[in-house]
């Protein structure tokens, strides 16, 4: 006799109780089998039929305790979240399409502005001021 079920990455619903046999479980969209933890009464055994393999939408496992010719069933209907894309391709951007293509003079003539505006502020931050001797 099945004396406790848990299903460890899905939710389960209603919980267990030892006289329902018919149980509705909601999994996410990445979950491809049950995590089922059970226990059971000695000298039962477990057999769980159609785990595997999940699809989106409803799917249905059965836990089958056993005992000599005493079979029980239990009925998981499963309902599999649909998984989405990660990425909205409708809101990427489309590549930026350059009109012309600049002359090849711009980038060293941008490179010398540059460095002459370095080189002024470096001057006129460290220039040595004259020291004048005041007269007698």
């Amino acid at each position: 006799m099945l004396e406790d079920l848990n299903i460890v990455n899905g939710e389960l619903t209603p919980e267990f109780d030892i006289y329902n046999n018919i149980y509705s479980v909601s999994i996410a969209g990445y979950v491809d089998k049950l995590v089922i933890d059970y226990k059971v009464t000695d000298g039962y055994v477990v057999n769980i039929i159609d785990n595997h393999d999940l699809v989106p939408g409803e799917n249905e496992v059965y836990i089958q305790v056993i005992k000599d010719d005493e079979i029980n069933t239990y009925t998981l209907l499963v309902n599999k979240e649909s998984s989405e894309e990660v990425i909205n391709y409708d809101y990427l951007l489309e590549p930026l399409e350059v009109g012309e293509e600049l002359p090849e003079y711009v980038a060293p003539l941008i490179g010398g502005i540059c460095f002459f505006i370095i080189l002024c502020t470096f001057l006129l931050l460290f220039k040595r001021k004259k020291k004048y001797k005041k007269p007698n």
